[in-house]
């Protein structure tokens, strides 16, 4: 309990800004593990469903790929589910319904990662302006009582080293997560964009299939 209590005046010896700091951290924390749960667990698509839904599609069993289809609310599941609904029409109209699918699917994706994109910015900064007042705090201690308060002054500059470090620590940190969650979404845009394509080739190979039969 001690340690806890040492370590929450460790902190907010940084000074007024440390609240913006903590707050802008615990945003971009909470971002995180959202994101991170949807696009691990939400819009996940098993690449085995994948395979079984393709191979539905290439027996023309559209019926049964279309309902498997429909009870997933995934990126890949819906652009398959477009792809197929439009199977027996024009190519051109399949691929322009899958398009629109999946260019509808991009900012759902890409939902709340620019809050983390600001605190990488923002949070340097704040730590900047905690720097910045904690050391105006220890010249005005200067200017007031010289040098027979030596605690007084490093007690600012304390302040100072400790906003500018937390504000450092928390945008390294937004920074890993950012990367990591901006690959994820295109690492689902190329996943989306492959099976759109996929679908293409075995729309064409039923319809050479339907022309020889």
């Amino acid at each position: 309990m001690h340690s806890i209590v040492s370590g929450v005046e460790f902190i907010f010896r940084g000074g007024l800004m440390m609240v913006p700091l903590l707050i802008s951290a615990w945003v971009a924390l909470a971002v995180i593990i959202e994101r991170g749960f949807i696009f691990l667990r939400v819009y996940k698509t098993s690449p085995t469903l994948v395979k079984w839904i393709f191979k539905q599609i290439i027996d023309e069993n559209l019926s049964k790929a279309k309902a498997e289809c429909q009870k997933l609310k995934t990126p890949v599941a819906s652009v398959l589910l477009c792809g197929i609904e439009h199977f027996d029409n024009s190519l051109e109209e399949m691929e322009l319904s899958m398009k629109n699918q999946a260019e509808a699917w991009v900012p759902l994706l890409e939902k709340r990662i620019e809050i983390i994109d600001t605190v990488i910015t923002a949070a340097p900064l704040m730590g900047l302006l905690g720097t910045i007042t904690g050391m105006m705090a220890s010249f005005q201690v200067l200017s007031e009582k010289g040098v027979n308060e030596p605690n007084a002054i490093t007690g600012g500059v304390a302040e100072a080293l400790i906003a500018t470090a937390t504000g450092l620590v928390i945008a390294l940190f937004c920074l890993v997560a950012y990367n990591y969650l901006t690959t994820q979404v295109k690492n689902y845009i190329y996943e989306v964009e492959s099976v759109a394509s996929r679908l293409v080739e075995v729309r064409l190979a039923t319809q050479r299939k339907r022309k020889t039969s």
